[in-house]
């Protein structure tokens, strides 16, 4: 898999490059509509409970530890109004990391798959990726990293929900900010035409990041199956 490596977000980005808006970045893929995901979420043909505990363990590892993509881009932004969006967002990500902690335990080991020691050296430099697109110095970057994170949660969450009620965990619902209230504050920022460009070229790494993540559970889910002759 080819992941966006660390130190690369800073470099310089042609202004006119799609997208140039975090609506635009979005409009490009989300979590929600992948593949993988939708056979996660899937209620008519269940997914296999050992695709189930692969997302838990792989989300954990991915956003599971402290701090995280939003926690760097909330040291990243002055601004008293987004400061209060980030303290929000940084709040409510501290019960996304436990719960994600308790999916992967009720959730039981993975298993096997052909590549298995390539898989969670790439999903640490995808984590190293993320951070360092939170710590840009383009201002807005981080901070679009951050709001493509919280509406892109709304994918993850499902997959997150699913494994909770396949394995009896009761969940609190995800208090992220609204994706109202984060849409808006992105529109207001992005006033300024070079800090809205940053925040949409910030938007969509994260984003792709996340592609690729499911992307590589996509595959393994397949691999597993020809495996076990399906």
């Amino acid at each position: 898999m080819s992941f966006i490596p660390p130190g690369a977000f800073d470099r310089a980005q042609p202004e006119a490059a799609p997208p140039r808006s975090l609506v635009a970045a979005l409009a490009q893929g989300s979590s929600e509509t992948h593949d993988a995901v939708v056979a996660l979420v899937d209620r008519i043909q269940p997914a296999r409970a050992v695709d189930l505990a692969d997302a838990a363990h792989y989300l954990c590892l991915l956003h599971g530890r402290y701090p995280g993509l939003i926690d760097y881009a909330a040291t990243r932004s002055a601004d008293p109004k987004v400061g209060k969006w980030l303290a929000h967002a940084c709040e409510a990500f501290v019960g996304e990391r436990a719960l994600l902690t308790r999916l992967t335990v009720a959730a039981g080991p993975i298993t096997s798959t052909p590549g298995q020691d390539r898989c969670t050296p790439a999903i640490i430099n995808l984590r190293g990726a993320l951070n360092a697109l939170s710590q840009s110095d383009r201002q807005g970057c981080a901070l679009g990293a951050a709001f493509a994170l919280a509406l892109d949660w709304a994918g993850v969450r499902a997959v997150m929900d699913m494994i909770a009620e396949r394995t009896g965990l009761d969940v609190r619902p995800c208090a992220l900010p609204s994706p109202e209230e984060t849409l808006a504050m992105a529109e207001e920022l992005s006033e300024n035409g070079a800090i809205g460009r940053a925040i949409g070229f910030g938007a969509s790494q994260m984003l792709i990041q996340h592609r690729q993540f499911w992307d590589m559970l996509a595959e393994r889910a397949s691999l597993r199956r020809l495996q076990d002759g399906l």
